[in-house]
């Protein structure tokens, strides 16, 4: 195995970046037979996932190698930059939608890929994984049933099924924790974090770690034969000891994980059952284990949390590809960026840019600004490196590409412009006006405005077709939602390029059409306006936010607002009432707690009083609200006092379900699954429901169809003296049309 033949040497060059070879036919292959050795190439692209076809194919291979006296071990490889990315969630997510759909036949699944796996593990001649690059889900289980694991720098490992709703389903449970030990296991799938070579050798899940993708095969080839020969001891994975512990500590572990899964998600079942398969090997076995994780998976496949979660997998993935808009633009990269307004937003945008290695001007209007701008890009830098347990002397290095001025020097250089001001239309045309005169004719010119119609901003230029929205969520450098705003005159070559920005920052983009609100801001302001509602007749805002936490907000409604200020809420507020005021309403509890200079977070008071940034109920704002309801003339004609906690999530949210709806139905986003997306990502809704509307058309007491009915109960029970409260509960045309046809 020293000297390797040429058809070896080949299997290493098709391992290698940036070459190109023919790919072998099947999806799995015998790509060589030297030396003792039979080599197993994975070539499933993209990213070598685990179709049924690839487990039969590692199967059939490795059987035929097995069946062939020259061979005496086995090596398994993948194809470029991938091992194996993991289970192919298409074929799981077809599983799921099938209209005959059973466990059973899941069950067969997922027992058929464990025989695989297991006969890899204890077969008659030893395998071992040469880990070229991603091992993710399956393929880290399938690098765990070899016999061990050999692997690259740039190699990774994981075990991220929670993410989607699922457990690990091919002895990922059980061969874990064995290899590594429970605690590390069960924090590692927990958290679907992902593991670096250099972590997974100190662990213990990689045997040996190469320096150079030509020493790969070479490398696990030598020890594939040294575990034939007997040299090196041949390893099982499944029924290691050494680092898995006693049932009484490794109880406690568990019972740990479990306390955290009840404080952070009770609501959802996989990972609780990813620790009774956990705790089933670890009291009786891994065999019983085994057992255990294929029931549960087989039945957490279809379970709702599951199929939301692969939804939003799906539907985050589609937001992308626009139709019309080609993947690839055709004109200038972009790497000259502008961000005009160093405030809090546009300080954040810069750090978006900057991390990615774009060169950044930040552009204010007087010194003082600037200064205060680098100031907050600086003091935000050092929380992101602080949280990425990065060293501090990195932000010397990002900030050698940010430029501040309060000029519009060298702005015929630019390819970007992001403008972050105030508010403020003209304040804006002014400054369109003079990006226009100011930029080369390629430069796209965005602004970050998430209230106020671009095609007003761009009113007063030529270059409309440059113009789009870019609306970053607050703090931008950590919200991964982009909305892109199009304008009737916004070209397809400028939404290509800003869907090429958007990936490569990191951002998921969601492309939505021009209205007040956009997608985000529009589908949620009834949620407010509901919560003032049940306020303003009686309810308490802290049941209210109790009641949407249970369900899943990351925050309640009131404690949101006083996040981001309830000034700025009155102002939206005003802004939302002018162009959708046939359907909203106007809490006067809540504007009677803006007028008393209750702003929230940044005065220490608002809906709850801040003591170190922690929030509490304040017995304070018992006068305001009873100030507040006095003024109230669209009482609600029934008693609030005694809704449960599920009517008051219904109240809240059934509306947002509603405006969502009707932004599909104008043809402002281009799919229901891109409104889904925009809710989790910009509003925190929980991504086990699958966002707004997939949650509202699986809804459990059934679908659009409870909801429209509902509505329509709220609209003439809550509004039989107000017809202002009819209009805002009214169900919406697409709504009653999804209703009946279920």
């Amino acid at each position: 195995m020293s000297s390797p033949s040429a058809r070896i040497q080949q299997v290493m060059h098709q391992l290698m970046p940036n070459e190109v070879a023919a790919a072998p036919a099947a999806p799995v292959s015998i790509v060589a037979k030297q030396n003792g050795v039979a080599v197993i190439q994975i070539n499933n692209p993209p990213v070598n996932s685990l179709h049924p076809r690839v487990q039969e194919g590692i199967d059939k291979c490795y059987r035929e190698a097995c069946a062939d006296p020259e061979v005496k071990a086995v090596v398994i490889t993948g194809n470029k930059a991938f091992f194996m990315a993991g289970a192919d969630i298409e074929y799981v997510h077809s599983m799921q939608n099938k209209k005959d759909a059973n466990l059973n036949d899941i069950h067969d699944f997922v027992k058929k890929g464990n025989e695989i796996f297991n006969n890899l593990e204890s077969g008659p001649k030893p395998i071992v994984a040469a880990v070229n690059g991603t091992a993710l889900g399956g393929g880290c289980e399938l690098a765990m049933a070899c016999a061990a694991r050999v692997c690259l720098p740039h190699s990774v490992f994981g075990q991220p099924e929670l993410k989607l709703g699922i457990i690990p389903g091919l002895g990922g449970t059980q061969r874990f924790p064995r290899l590594i030990g429970l605690q590390k296991g069960v924090q590692y799938t927990m958290s679907g974090k992902q593991i670096k070579a250099n972590e997974a050798l100190k662990l213990g899940l990689v045997d040996v770690l190469v320096k150079k993708p030509e020493e790969l095969l070479l490398t696990a080839g030598k020890l594939a034969l040294d575990i034939a020969s007997g040299k090196v001891p041949r390893r099982k994975a499944l029924y290691e000891n050494s680092k898995i512990g006693s049932y009484a500590i490794g109880k406690a572990v568990i019972e740990t994980a479990r306390a955290q899964a009840l404080t952070k998600t009770p609501s959802i079942p996989h990972p609780f059952a990813y620790l009774d398969a956990v705790e089933e090997g670890l009291k009786n076995g891994p065999d019983a284990g085994l057992k255990k994780e294929m029931q549960l998976m087989a039945e957490l496949v279809m379970s709702p949390s599951a199929k939301a979660l692969m939804h939003f997998f799906f539907a985050s993935r589609a937001t992308s590809k626009v139709k019309g808009v080609p993947e690839k633009p055709k004109g200038k990269p972009i790497q000259n960026v502008c961000v005009i307004g160093g405030g809090t937003m546009g300080a954040g945008i810069c750090i978006v840019y900057l991390l990615k290695g774009y060169n950044v001007i930040l552009k204010e209007i007087n010194d003082k600004a600037a200064e205060a701008g680098v100031a907050r890009i600086i003091d935000q830098l050092t929380r992101v490196m602080k949280a990425r347990r990065l060293p501090l002397y990195g932000i010397e290095t990002v900030m050698r590409n940010l430029t501040v001025q309060t000029s519009y020097d060298n702005f015929d250089k630019l390819d970007l412009v992001i403008e972050a001001v105030l508010e403020n239309l003209k304040l804006k045309q002014d400054i369109f006006a003079e990006l226009e005169k100011r930029c080369p004719k390629h430069c796209i010119l965005a602004t970050n405005t998430s209230t106020i119609d671009i095609e007003q901003i761009g009113s007063k230029t030529n270059c409309q077709d440059r113009i789009c929205g870019l609306h970053y969520f607050s703090p931008a450098h950590i919200m991964p939602l982009l909305e892109i705003i199009k304008s009737k005159h916004t070209s397809t070559e400028t939404l290509s390029l800003v869907l090429q920005v958007a990936k490569r920052t990191g951002k998921t983009p969601v492309v939505v059409g021009n209205c007040t609100g956009f997608a985000a801001n529009r589908a949620f302001f009834p949620y407010g306006m509901a919560a003032g509602l049940l306020v303003d007749n009686g309810v308490s805002p802290y049941k209210v936010d109790k009641a949407l936490e249970k369900f899943g907000m990351p925050m309640g409604v009131f404690r949101m607002s006083d996040l981001s200020g309830n000034d700025v809420g009155q102002y939206v507020k005003g802004i939302i009432g002018a162009s959708y005021g046939d359907r909203i309403y106007d809490s006067p509890v809540g504007k009677a707690v803006f007028e008393s200079g209750r702003l929230g977070q940044k005065t220490g008071v608002g809906w709850y009083k801040y003591v170190k940034g922690k929030h509490t109920a304040d017995a304070s704002l018992d006068a305001l609200l009873a100030k507040g309801r006095a003024q109230v003339k669209d009482k609600v004609a029934v008693d609030l006092s005694k809704l449960t906690e599920d009517e008051i999530v219904e109240v809240c949210l059934f509306p947002v379900v509603n405006e969502s709806l009707r932004i599909v139905a104008e043809g402002m986003v281009q799919s229901a699954g891109d409104l889904d997306v925009v809710t989790i990502t910009g509003y925190g809704y929980p991504a086990w429901r699958g966002g707004m509307l997939h949650w509202g058309a699986n809804h459990a007491k059934g679908g659009f169809k409870y909801i429209n009915e509902r509505l329509e109960h709220y609209s003439k029970t809550f509004g039989a003296n107000s017809e202002a409260i009819q209009r805002f509960f009214k169900p919406c045309q697409l709504l009653q049309e999804k209703a009946k046809a279920q």
